[in-house]
């Protein structure tokens, strides 16, 4: 990150509201200084895990949409029957079945987001896990972390969200910047979904913005300096880069991106520092291109 805190929040101000910050913004400025580029490379990883959730979320609406259309027909029919005694029961029972039914995806949704009971610690992902993510979360997950939370849709009051949330199994959808990727994940633990946005504090920004700076280290002055040659060179001979679709530039860097992030963090030393995230898309872009240059001649 580069300048003071309070520079970097000018980033979010806006107008009445500058003190209440959408978190998917969060994310995206302390990826980069570059609030378009921080939000681009979010999506890019969302989007790789986005698909087959998405399906399941689409189907299980319309099973739910059918079977509640078909309970209303059913809760019909029990009216109508009151006059015949002996068709009562039959569809007493059809309505119960067709109620179950109708409730059942949104309750397997919740069981596979939570777990069947309130869950102590983070769940294991779906996904491949990124670091900046995960990092982010980890504020969120604390007991003493910053406190996040959404407007009442009614009273626009600030209501706080409880740190399991951010438990779930896609906790990493809490950070689309699209309401409709957020409402896929449930409100824990009610079966509601979310509102439009999840705020954070600016002031509790300021100090996620301090925290994410890169750490020094060896006196005052010098920048920790990453063995970025021996991250490239251990890509030499990967598999990994002859499958790569190189006609889809995005796609291919943020692949390369998370190799290299998987290098670091497997070879880190004492310190645990490792290099953000940002900091990776220029040896990621050089790579693309050699590859590229290769590939056309």
């Amino acid at each position: 990150m580069t300048g003071s805190p309070s520079e970097g929040w000018k980033n979010f101000a806006d107008g009445d509201e500058a003190e209440d910050v959408p978190l998917w913004q969060v994310l995206a400025h302390i990826r980069s200084d570059d609030l378009d580029e921080g939000l681009s490379a979010n999506a890019a990883i969302i989007g790789q895990v986005r698909p087959p959730i998405a399906r399941y979320y689409n189907v299980a609406f319309v099973v739910s949409f059918a079977f509640g259309f078909l309970s209303v027909l059913s809760m019909i029919g029990l009216l109508i029957s009151a006059a015949y005694p002996g068709a009562t029961s039959s569809f007493y029972y059809l309505t119960l079945i067709m109620l179950a039914a109708t409730v059942a995806p949104h309750l397997l949704r919740q069981a596979y987001q939570y777990g069947l009971s309130i869950p102590e610690a983070p769940l294991e992902l779906p996904h491949g896990p990124d670091r900046l993510f995960d990092e982010v979360l980890r504020y969120l997950q604390r007991v003493d972390g910053p406190q996040a939370f959404y407007r009442s849709r009614f009273r626009k009051k600030r209501i706080p969200l409880k740190r399991r949330q951010f438990f779930g199994r896609l906790r990493y959808f809490l950070f689309s910047e699209h309401s409709k990727d957020r409402g896929m994940v449930m409100r824990f633990p009610t079966a509601m979904s979310l509102p439009a946005d999840l705020y954070l504090h600016r002031d509790d920004v300021e100090r996620m913005l301090t925290m994410s700076k890169p750490k020094r280290k060896g006196g005052p002055g010098r920048n920790t300096k990453y063995r970025y040659d021996e991250a490239i060179i251990s890509l030499i001979g990967d598999p990994r880069l002859n499958a790569l679709d190189l006609n889809d530039r995005a796609a291919a860097i943020l692949n390369i991106k998370n190799w290299l992030s998987e290098w670091f963090e497997a070879n880190a030393d004492e310190s645990g520092d490792v290099p953000r995230r940002d900091q990776l898309t220029r040896y990621a872009e050089k790579i693309f291109t050699h590859l590229r240059g290769c590939y056309l001649h």
